[in-house]
């Protein structure tokens, strides 16, 4: 792909971001809103994303070949919990923080800022197999991450994880299985939902990050340190691994840009249901937002080499 239309597709995002800023500070979005908006795109129009995507993916010959890419999610997330909590406990970061260092390093923020990059890159065919590969997010980000956020207090609840990501995720998957089709209106129906989704989730962003303290937050070097690991190391591995398997580019696009995210802003979310001291969190969250925008188009070059 041509750098131009990656650095163009950024600093749309961006200028999204800067609207959400902006509105943020005019008054017109606030945290209430944010949290309501946050609903709305996680529990309605992501759920319909995901399954108007598939509508339009016909699958091709061989519907059995989402499976392996599955199963290699799994693994994924798996490897991502290793590195994770490895990471955490390097001397650079407090030893009392490891729980939370290691869940942002897991969990990158996939739907808000994910979704609209990958489909700017590489369609709305896209959004259905980034679904499928990180559809162990919302199960461990439930269990494992509620666990470590919690410092082992909270319990596994099967409710929990019975999340509108995941149910739209596996009902998309039995779509592609199948190859059922659903009737136009509806499929257009969903599109139509779904289609605010990158707009609307760039401006939510915007204007939490204008809730932040941005002066101490751009001042804080372990933010800066942190963002190294989260923005460079762990793609650049996820990079290495997709190429020494041999997995091919459309995946390992998938893979590499998935890993390279900021911080999801679901374990800010957790955190502050477990009472905990979030201001390490919400900074560094800031600080990968806004390095992203620029180490995500680096990543995009080099998967094109």
């Amino acid at each position: 792909m041509d750098l131009m239309v990656i650095i163009e597709t950024m600093i749309k995002l961006l200028l999204l971001m800067g609207l959400g800023f902006a509105l943020n500070k005019w008054g017109i979005f606030n945290r209430e809103s944010n949290r309501m908006l946050s609903d709305l795109i996680v529990k309605v129009t992501t759920p319909l994303l995901i399954i108007s995507s598939v509508c339009e993916n016909d699958g091709g010959g061989d519907r059995l070949s989402i499976l392996p890419v599955l199963g290699g999610a799994f693994v994924l997330y798996i490897a991502l919990i290793v590195v994770g909590e490895l990471l955490a406990r390097l001397p650079f970061f407090r030893k009392d923080e490891q729980g939370p260092n290691a869940c942002m390093l897991i969990f990158s923020n996939n739907s808000f800022m994910g979704i609209p990059v990958l489909e700017s890159l590489y369609g709305s065919s896209s959004i259905f197999y980034n679904s499928i590969v990180n559809f162990p997010f919302f199960i461990f980000i439930f269990t494992y991450g509620a666990f470590r956020l919690s410092s082992g207090k909270q319990k596994f609840n099967i409710k929990s994880i019975l999340t509108p990501g995941v149910i739209s995720s596996l009902i998309a998957l039995v779509i592609f299985m199948t190859g059922v089709k659903l009737p136009e209106i509806l499929v257009d129906t969903c599109d139509m939902v779904g289609s605010v989704t990158s707009p609307l989730s760039m401006m939510v962003l915007g204007s939490t990050v204008a809730m932040y303290p941005l002066a101490r937050s751009l001042r804080d070097w372990r933010s800066y340190l942190f963002s190294a690991f989260r923005l460079l190391v762990l793609p650049a591995l996820a990079l290495v691994a997709c190429r020494l398997l041999h997995i091919n580019d459309f995946y390992t696009g998938i893979v590499t840009l998935s890993c390279a995210m900021p911080v999801a802003s679901m374990v800010l979310m957790l955190a502050e249901q477990n009472n905990l001291e979030t201001a390490q969190i919400s900074r560094t969250t800031l600080v990968t937002t806004l390095l992203s925008v620029v180490t995500i188009p680096l990543f995009v070059a080099l998967l094109s080499i």
